[in-house]
């Protein structure tokens, strides 16, 4: 499923998203150790996640998420 290039305007995270992109993580980074499946993750959450989120997206989300924990 390709993904669209064109520049895309900001959408914000919902608490809903952001709940079940911990849920992958923590589903998937036990059997991937340090690559994190971000694609299966997408995959995962296609009824949460918004349909215009790349698996970039979530990678760089998760990323800003560990960075504001204390």
């Amino acid at each position: 499923m390709p993904f669209p290039t064109a520049k895309r305007k900001r959408l914000l995270w919902t608490p809903e998203e952001e709940n079940m992109l911990k849920e992958g993580v923590h589903h998937f980074s036990a059997s991937a150790k340090k690559n994190v499946p971000w694609r299966k993750i997408l995959e995962l959450g296609r009824h949460i996640f918004h349909k215009s989120r790349t698996p970039a997206d979530l990678k760089d989300k998760w990323r800003t998420m560990l960075a504001k924990e204390p």
